[in-house]
């Protein structure tokens, strides 16, 4: 093989140098987007949202005043069919639930659907405020205060930047009402670029002035097609 002449040695040297920043530049990363606006434009895009399947897990103490431990389902805002596990004396129960036409739905134990009035539905768990586009989760990542960003993270094979800040504990009690509406929680969002959420969590002091608890929402299948009814009684 013939050498390189020095013009082709000084092309090959510079493509290699080019070659090189770039796999630097890679490794880095690109430039973090401006948490505040990375968080209210996510904020619009998913209140706008016609349809999406979520999951919620709840971790630490949450004592009787919360007795959700885990839900996975369906939102159509305002309605949403879901399922829900609850801790009833020390055992975890599933239930079923259907929120449409602005009525709550449980399935029984025994199979049948029942509506819920007002005050079963408080002293259970009102999934209604939850993704509710005046004071749901949403319309709450809107007013995180101090929002800041953080590293790049994969959530279901998508590359996220997460942005932590913390929302007033008025506005957790609006979105969550048998949280705590006092002091400040901490909230995560792990978005990817320009306006897709695809997990929250919360935590704090949320169901004891003294004690820690965490919830996390994962979200997926945007905008795919959901259709919730009310369901048959009996």
């Amino acid at each position: 093989m013939s050498a390189l002449r020095p013009s082709g040695a000084r092309a090959a040297a510079r493509l290699s140098a080019t070659g090189l920043c770039v796999a630097l530049l890679c490794a880095c990363g690109s430039t973090p987007p401006d948490p505040a606006a990375l968080v209210r434009q996510t904020s619009a895009h998913m209140n706008g949202l016609h349809a999406f399947h979520f999951t919620m897990a709840v971790q630490g103490f949450t004592g009787s005043a919360m007795p959700v431990r885990s839900a996975e389902g369906d939102a159509r805002p305002p309605d949403l069919h879901a399922r829900v596990q609850l801790a009833e004396g020390g055992v975890l129960l599933e239930v079923e639930t259907i929120v449409a036409g602005g009525r709550v739905y449980l399935k029984s134990f025994t199979g049948g659907w029942q509506p819920l009035t007002s005050a079963e539905v408080a002293q259970l768990f009102d999934v209604q405020a939850l993704f509710d586009p005046k004071v749901g989760l949403f319309s709450a990542m809107a007013a995180t205060a101090g929002p800041a960003d953080g590293t790049q993270q994969s959530v279901g094979g998508h590359s996220t930047w997460t942005v932590t800040g913390r929302l007033d504990g008025t506005r957790v009690h609006d979105l969550l009402p048998v949280a705590q509406a006092q002091g400040e929680d901490s909230a995560t969002y792990w978005i990817e670029a320009p306006s897709t959420l695809w997990r929250a969590s919360l935590s704090g002091r949320l169901f004891d002035p003294a004690k820690e608890a965490t919830i996390t929402f994962d979200f997926s299948a945007h905008d795919h097609p959901v259709t919730i009814t009310p369901p048959p009684l009996g």
